[in-house]
């Protein structure tokens, strides 16, 4: 203990409109800044808007799949080096390589479909 002497810290936030006060009593002043650190660690700026984390976690999934704003028709590219224009709205940005199974042969298929305007591509020539 520092002699008679005890800290005393005060941290106010505002939670949900309330104002709300959290008072640490301590023996050091180091003791004092790892509570005050733990309080306002526990209260981010972003707390109130759940959607910003929801983005923020969203770019660093793609970051780590290695995904970039129309990296589905990219990724699709790939496989067949070419990505389809869409006949309907005249674009290839929004085009997705859609693999599925097909109903009539039970085999494996895929497909270019715009995600934009919702129309199938298929590169056969089938099913326009």
């Amino acid at each position: 203990m520092n002699g008679d002497k005890r800290y005393h810290a005060e941290v106010k936030i505002e939670l949900e409109g309330r104002e709300c006060r959290i008072n640490a009593f301590r023996d050091t002043l180091d003791e004092i800044f790892l509570d005050i650190g733990t309080i306002c660690s526990q209260f981010p700026q972003d707390w109130m808007n759940p959607a910003k984390r929801e983005i923020i976690n969203a770019e660093r999934k793609a970051a780590q799949l290695g995904l970039q704003p129309g990296a589905k028709a990219q990724a699709g590219a790939q496989e067949t080096g070419e990505i389809p224009v869409c006949e309907s709205c005249g674009s290839s940005e929004d085009m997705e390589l859609i693999k599925f199974t097909d109903k009539k042969t039970g085999k494996p298929a895929q497909a270019w479909k715009c995600q934009k305007c919702i129309k199938w591509h298929f590169t056969n020539g089938k099913k326009k």
